[in-house]
């Protein structure tokens, strides 16, 4: 009969016995919160006495392989690249997020910090700069804080977490004083800000990427924030309901580009001076039958952000094409539409080869399609003048819309062959709210340069009379009209075609731009 091995199983317990121990007293949060780990452990060690008490040598076998398995979890969860962050010394996202899952039905309790515009600071003070800097924060956090793990979230976001109640206002207040002051690097001196949000299970996330994006919202706010703030943002359930509004539209927005049902609206644009219609944009619209009709605001960024953008702006474009080559719209004597371009469709090689097929494909003139960009798109102005040259050759001219909202150079303005600017409606508003000469100036410099003026956002008839006095060359806004389907359109551009006809006015031309 095969002997027992005292010895051996008397060297394995103590085994075991440690490694228990480091279970529950270590802070390493995805082996201290292990579950597998810790039924194995306890596993090891039943099987091991129970070895011992029955002088069993197949239990001793299985506690010996339970040894082996618990062995490797523990060294496996150890490694530093698998849960550390090398710059910041402490846990990455990878470790939080094994921890959250872990820990899903316990409560628990955050303060995330977040360095504000972080990718501008990391761009002014250099990569090598930015990462010492945030190496000094983990390091001044883990000092301040020993006793909570935090983690490294990426983007200048750090997260301290705990399964138990803590004085979550008490650490906002020490990061915002610290924060207040310089982090020393070598000789130089790094000054960088910082928004705190604070969250806790209440919230009732229903994934731990919910939590992420919740966050993400959260910091994204107090980075627009005019004046930052030295108060946190409480996370709850507010910020849970805009997220599963956002998948909504994100999910309606993928299902009208693939079904082709992304609609087309149509709004006036009248010249200054006589008041009659000359124009119209022409706005992008996606309905749902749970949302509605959803705003160009919620999902053209989304669009943009998914890439997605492309094909909805071609969309458009060939919708619009469809309707100036109707033969009813044809007799209305629209001459000309802005159809506008997204940065994102300004890098497409294939651009003007697309457009000019579709184009080619409704018989539509190409000199009655005219192309608006924003200020954003001129700041890759190598791709975008290659691109003008070649739509220009095919017959397309360009617009500039958005004037005002953005970089505003009219130095580089000037470098592309725009026909019209388009002055946005915050830049116009802000005139009427506390008047001064910007407006005015600007109308001014631009209409010597040779450009035709169109002013957005008009809203009552004072402000369509002072825009006529400073020579705005035309209007747009709530002022004259909405917004309105394809068809209601039309109707209101035969009403006022008739209307024209009997008042004996020229024929008008059509500026329908899409978003």
């Amino acid at each position: 009969m095969m002997e027992y091995p005292y010895g051996i199983a008397a060297m394995i317990l103590p085994v075991q016995v440690l490694l228990a121990g480091f279970y529950f007293h270590r802070k390493y949060p995805p082996l201290r919160q292990s579950r597998i780990f810790a039924s194995v452990i306890a596993a090891n060690l039943c099987l091991t006495l129970a070895g011992v008490l029955v002088h069993s040598v197949v239990l001793h076998v299985l506690s010996y392989l339970f040894l082996l398995v618990s062995l490797g979890l523990y060294f496996g969860a150890q490694n530093p690249e698998r849960f550390m962050e090398q710059r910041t010394g402490i846990f990455n996202r990878q470790a939080f997020e094994r921890v959250m899952r872990e820990n899903k039905s316990r409560r628990f309790w955050l303060v995330s910090c977040c360095i504000h515009s972080y990718g501008e600071v990391r761009e002014l003070y250099g990569a090598a700069q930015m990462d010492r800097c945030l190496g000094l924060i983990g390091v001044w956090l883990q000092q301040t804080f020993p006793k909570e793990p935090m983690f490294y979230l990426r983007n200048g976001r750090f997260v301290i977490l705990s399964f138990s109640p803590f004085d979550q206002a008490g650490v906002v207040a020490a990061v915002y004083r610290r924060f207040q002051e310089s982090w020393q690097i070598d000789a130089a001196e790094m000054f960088v800000g910082v928004g705190c949000a604070v969250m806790d299970s209440s919230v009732c996330a229903e994934s731990v990427d919910d939590i992420f994006d919740a966050l993400e919202i959260a910091h994204r706010q107090q980075d627009q924030a005019v004046v930052p703030s030295q108060m946190p943002i409480r996370v709850d359930g507010q910020y849970f309901d805009g997220l599963r509004h956002a998948r909504a539209v994100k999910r309606a927005l993928k299902r009208a580009i693939a079904k082709d049902d992304v609609s087309v609206f149509f709004q006036p644009i009248v010249d200054a001076h006589t008041q009659k219609i000359v124009g119209a944009e022409a706005l992008a619209r996606i309905y749902d039958e749970k949302l509605g009709y959803i705003a160009p605001s919620e999902f053209i960024p989304l669009a943009e952000k998914t890439g997605s953008i492309t094909e909805l702006g071609m969309q458009v474009f060939r919708k619009v094409c469809a309707f100036m080559s109707e033969p009813r719209i044809r007799m209305l004597q629209l001459d000309w539409v802005n159809i506008n371009l997204s940065p994102i469709q300004c890098m497409n090689p294939h651009l003007a080869e697309d457009f000019i097929s579709i184009q080619q494909k409704y018989q539509v003139p190409a000199h009655k399609l005219h192309l608006e960009i924003t200020e954003e798109s001129i700041i890759n102005l190598n791709t975008l003048q290659n691109q003008i040259a070649r739509m220009r050759e095919a017959g397309f001219s360009f617009v500039l819309d958005d004037y005002g909202s953005g970089y505003s150079n009219l130095m580089m303005v000037r470098q592309i062959p725009f026909i019209n600017i388009k002055l946005d409606m915050g830049f116009v508003r802000a005139h009427f709210s506390q008047p001064n000469t910007l407006l005015p100036d600007t109308i001014r410099a631009f209409l010597e340069l040779g450009f035709s003026i169109t002013a957005e956002g008009v809203e009552s008839e004072a402000m369509a009379l002072a825009l006529d006095r400073m020579d705005t060359t035309y209007l747009q806004g709530f002022h004259y009209a909405r917004p309105m389907p394809m068809e209601d359109f039309y109707q209101y551009m035969r009403s006022h075609a008739g209307q024209e006809t009997r008042e004996e006015v020229p024929d008008c031309d059509l500026a329908a731009e899409s978003v």
